[in-house]
């Protein structure tokens, strides 16, 4: 089916009218509310900062019989624009979870927390019901239970000429046909192509984007080296049957935080982040730290390491080297595949976890052929050491199910740094 489309701009005001009045409307097939408060005050952050907001998309639904305006794109934005306006927020705990379905991790780590972004059996219309203004909503919003006063940070930030003053786009899509069943079947794949082609950045690649805003720590997160090449030379894990990069930040954001613990059993490093798809968070919140940016959630975690005390006068970047140059020494010790390949994160943690710390949060240096005569007479080198730790671990089918959970990768932190410190020098 064939649409026009038109484009322009409406005041927050104007947005506010629209969805008191019931003058754009929700249709069935959208998802319910998932945005946090965090993300309503960034939306409000960018209104104020002059950023750019994504459009909504508007579609004029008319069978001829029944006219409307459906919000096909923009419900999460709109509803926070509407809640800021309102001056309150739904208590997620108070109301039933959405329906939405996710596919099942593959990890078996247990969470510590629920995640916060959740979706909820909840939609704007809801507080329609009690009237079409501010001050009738108000009302029984601060009667009911179920809702909650927005964070006082967030009230700061906005006033009447906020909602006045700023603008958000929007596209208009309206059909040729008038058709009911055509007219249902053109918005339904509108919604689910706007949805598809429309992708938020992976994890991995919206933590990036923060790297390039500071051009002078860039390679610090990338993990290149002054001419360019990566600290970790040309080796990989093996992650879904084919070669993949090591996450350099990974181990940034964990030994950063170990730096500063307690070395005898890394009890208080990545504290809340047991859930392994909540670890992208707690790197990404590593690089906004390091940038003096927002974090997400947690945001004392890091607070103990300094960076510039860490590495003053960019130290990291001799550092960075002398990283390099270890590991291509160590490489053909690592008994990695033919395709330069670690078959599993827990013999990288192993083999990277103490060279990485000692090397560059220490300053110091590894003899990578140094001897040591154990208790028994037997004489130890640093990868046998590794390997043997690693050989024993790899015997454990219950540890090879559950290496990633968050006691085994500080157990990990442990023995690898326990081994390394014996072959440390200044």
């Amino acid at each position: 089916m064939k649409n026009k489309v038109y484009y322009g701009e409406y005041t927050l005001n104007h947005w506010i009218r629209l969805m008191l009045r019931e003058e754009i409307v929700l249709p069935e097939y959208q998802r319910h509310f998932v945005w946090s408060e965090r993300d309503l005050k960034r939306l409000i952050t960018s209104f104020k900062e002059g950023q750019f907001v994504q459009p909504v998309t508007i579609a004029l639904y008319d069978d001829t019989n029944e006219k409307m305006n459906l919000i096909l794109d923009g419900q999460q934005r709109l509803t926070s624009i509407l809640l800021a306006y309102l001056g309150y927020f739904p208590d997620k705990k108070k109301f039933e979870e959405g329906s939405d379905m996710t596919m099942t991790n593959e990890d078996d780590s247990v969470s510590d927390e629920q995640h916060e972004n959740k979706s909820i059996l909840w939609q704007y219309t809801k507080m329609l019901s009690y009237g079409k203004n501010r001050e009738k909503i108000q009302h029984q919003l601060e009667k009911d239970s179920k809702y909650k006063k927005l964070d006082s940070s967030i009230l700061e930030m906005i006033d009447d000429d906020f909602f006045e003053n700023s603008y958000l786009g929007f596209s208009y899509v309206v059909p040729e046909s008038r058709e009911s069943n055509e007219i249902q079947k053109n918005f339904s794949q509108l919604f689910r192509n706007i949805n598809y082609f429309g992708k938020k950045l992976g994890a991995l690649e919206s933590r990036r984007s923060l790297y390039y805003q500071n051009s002078e720590l860039t390679s610090y997160f990338e993990g290149k080296c002054s001419d360019g090449t990566d600290v970790i030379p040309n080796i990989f894990i093996i992650d879904d049957w084919k070669p993949s990069k090591i996450d350099f930040v990974r181990y940034l954001s964990i030994l950063s935080q170990f730096e500063c613990s307690v070395r005898d059993d890394a009890k208080d490093v990545m504290v809340g982040y047991s859930a392994y798809s909540s670890r992208e968070n707690y790197y990404a919140d590593y690089v906004a730290y390091i940038l003096g940016l927002e974090q997400e959630e947690r945001t004392n975690k890091f607070n103990k390491f300094v960076f510039e005390d860490a590495f003053p006068k960019e130290c990291w970047k001799e550092r960075f080297e002398r990283l390099r140059q270890t590991l291509a020494d160590l490489k053909p010790q690592m008994n990695l595949s033919e395709k330069n390949a670690f078959s599993t994160l827990f013999e990288a943690d192993y083999w990277l976890f103490g060279c990485v710390f000692f090397i560059l949060f220490e300053g110091k240096s590894i003899d990578i052929h140094k001897e040591i005569t154990d208790n028994k007479g037997i004489v130890q080198t640093l990868s046998k050491e590794i390997t043997k730790e690693i050989s024993r671990l790899k015997e454990d089918e219950w540890y090879k199910r559950n290496a990633n959970r968050l006691g085994n990768v500080r157990q990990r932190i442990i023995g690898s740094y326990e081994i390394f410190k014996k072959y440390v020098h200044e």
